[in-house]
This record gives C-alpha cells, sequence and structure tokens, in this order.
C-alpha cells in the first residue's frame, strides 16, 4: 500500500485555498520540486503578498519510503524550530502545518504537511556567478580570484546567517550557491543582499538516499545533501557532523563566488583540498590550479583554504570567518570612495 505521504499523493492545484492562524491564502503556480517536497507560490487573499509553500512529499526514487515516517518527523520538528529564526541573512518561515486529512485547506487540497516561508523574488548565487563567468578572465589563461564589494557583500550576508545558526548550535547541511538568494528588489546604489534558504526543511541528513547526477549520498550512508559540497565527515557520518561541515562547504561556495565559477564536480574541489596540504605559498597554489591570485586578495584566500581542510577541527570558526569578510568588505568600500573623490 502506498505510504499517505508519497509523491504521486500529493497534487496542489492552483486557486486551492488554505488557512494559516486565521489568514487565507491560496495556491498560485508552481516554483520547483526537490527530492521531499514540492514547492509552489502561495497569495495571500487579503492583500495579494506573495509566499512560497513546501509541501512534503518525498519522492520514493529518492527516499526510501521505510523512513516516511522519520522524515515527517524531523520535517515537523525542523518546520517548527525554523518559524522561531529571524535574520536578516536567512529566508523567513512563517509557519508549520501539520495538515493532518487536509484540514488546513478549504475545500479539497493535498494532506501532506507544509511549511509557509518568504519568496524571495530574485535570482540564486548560482545563476549569478554563472552569469558572470566571462568577467574572470585573465592573461595567461589563468582565470582571477577577485574579491570586490559586490561579491563581498554577498559573502557577509551568508557568512552572517552561518554564524546565527551556528550560535544556536545548528547545522545548515546543505551551504551551497543554488540555496543562496540574491533579491532584485534593492535599495538603489546599495551593494547586493543575500538570504540562505533550505534550513531545517529537506537537508537533515538522515534520510536514505540513492546516487544520482552527484546530487545525492549513497543509500548505505543514510544523508541527504550536495555531493561536491559535502564535507567528508558528512559524506561517511551524516548523524554525527558539527557545525564545522558548514564551514567546508561554505569554503567551496566562496571560492566558486571569487573565482566566478561553478566548479563542474567533486573532483575539482578535492583540487583545491590538495592545493591547501601542497608545499609553496597561498598564490603558488592557486597558479597551480590555474588562478591569478593579487596580493590584496592572499589573506582571504588562505581562508578559504584552510575551509577545505579534511579534519573539521582544523577549519576556522564562523565568527573568524565573517570578521575577516566584513573586514575586507569595509576596506574596499572606504578605498573605492575615497578613489570617487
Amino acid at each position: 500500500m502506498e505510504h499517505p505521504l508519497s509523491r504521486s499523493l500529493c497534487s496542489p492545484e492552483n486557486g486551492q485555498k488554505f488557512l494559516i492562524n486565521g489568514t487565507t491564502y491560496r495556491l498560485a503556480g508552481k516554483l520547483g520540486d526537490g527530492a521531499a517536497g514540492l514547492v509552489r507560490k502561495a497569495m495571500r487573499v487579503n492583500d495579494g503578498t506573495e509566499f512560497a509553500i513546501k509541501f512534503l512529499a518525498p519522492d520514493p526514487n529518492y527516499i526510501d519510503e521505510s523512513v516516511f515516517d522519520e522524515v515527517a518527523a524531523r520535517f515537523q520538528r525542523e518546520g517548527q524550530r525554523g518559524t522561531q529564526l529571524r535574520h536578516y541573512g536567512l529566508v523567513t518561515i512563517h509557519a508549520y502545518e501539520g495538515n493532518a486529512k487536509g484540514v488546513a485547506f478549504l475545500g479539497a487540497g493535498p494532506s501532506n504537511p507544509f511549511i509557509l516561508m518568504e519568496a524571495v523574488k530574485g535570482r540564486t548565487l548560482e545563476d549569478h556567478i554563472r552569469r558572470e563567468e566571462g568577467s574572470h578572465a585573465g592573461r595567461s589563461g589563468l582565470r582571477v580570484f577577485a574579491l570586490n564589494p559586490e561579491r563581498l557583500s554577498i559573502a557577509v550576508h551568508v557568512a552572517e546567517a552561518l554564524k546565527y545558526l551556528h550560535q544556536k548550535k545548528l547545522v545548515h547541511r546543505d551551504v551551497k550557491p543554488a540555496n543562496v538568494f540574491l533579491p532584485s528588489e534593492n535599495p538603489m546604489g546599495s551593494l547586493p543582499r543575500a538570504k540562505l534558504g533550505d534550513f531545517g526543511i529537506m537537508k537533515w541528513g538522515d534520510f536514505q538516499a540513492s546516487v544520482t547526477s552527484g546530487t545525492l549520498t549513497m543509500t548505505s550512508q543514510r544523508g541527504l545533501g550536495t555531493l561536491k559540497y559535502m564535507s567528508p565527515e558528512q559524506a561517511i557520518a551524516p548523524r554525527d557532523v558539527t557545525v564545522r561541515s558548514d564551514i567546508y562547504s561554505f569554503g567551496i561556495t566562496l571560492f566558486e563566488l571569487f573565482t566566478g565559477q561553478i566548479l563542474p564536480s567533486p573532483h575539482h574541489v578535492f583540487e583545491i583540498l590538495n592545493a591547501r596540504l601542497s608545499r609553496g605559498t597561498t598564490a603558488s597554489r592557486f597558479i597551480a590550479m590555474g588562478y591569478h591570485l593579487s596580493d590584496a586578495d592572499v589573506g582571504v584566500a588562505e581562508l578559504i583554504l584552510d575551509m577545505h581542510l579534511r579534519g573539521p577541527s582544523g577549519r576556522p570558526p564562523i565568527d573568524r570567518i565573517a570578521g575577516r569578510l566584513t573586514y575586507e568588505l569595509e576596506r574596499r568600500t572606504l578605498e573605492g570612495r575615497t578613489r570617487a573623490y
């Protein structure tokens, strides 16, 4: 008999109305699907404000049906905890709804649990990096590792969001450019903002999953996340990861942001890890990987290499990372203003 949470039984349709804390919303279009859920647009009926709604609807092709109940329990626990998190660098979770027998819907509707969250209009950091790949081409066939206020501003927002989570002893588990959102609504003349999403929704790391295109971990490891960005300890023992696992993933994200290139595979990440362990200066290590590094950027580049260390205890803590990125942002912003005068 098919599990009641199964993907095939969840069919959210445009126009269906549901109630959260006495307020009526209606479904209004598809935003995307993942291994564990379906994401749809929702509109608040009284004023037309847009939200995102994520239904828990595991796909048996990726998550074993025998752990669906465990998935649901964690979805509830993390969804309820997510409603208590408030930070400018995190996508806001407004409500969790168990929705037993479709009780939240006014009439027919899905009976799966769901989370109502902020809808961020804009694009992901991954899309942003791919669109700007050509701007990092340098001389002699080397790409350019470059810091500027725009990229540093994005990095600082994500670092501060992670700092907030880590202070609460919470591990994100899936830090990557595709989970960083750049709002299109930005004050004129201001530096770009960023919001870290997908915390506490699908990436708890205790689900059975299959390997598919480097997206999920091996079935025997009971883990869920993105393989290329996953720390060695998360790939081996996902139940035991600490906040230092996020540091590893964030290091890859920063490398891609500052080099303007989405790395094609986990093998390219291992190249960075091996570069950190090799002899030589930080600049020579980057040259060996095919990147030009200016003297002004050496400090941050060295920090990013340390974030790739295999052992979690050797990686720098998030407060040190956030502090260094903030210092660089303030210094370069001030330099830019000085040159303008």
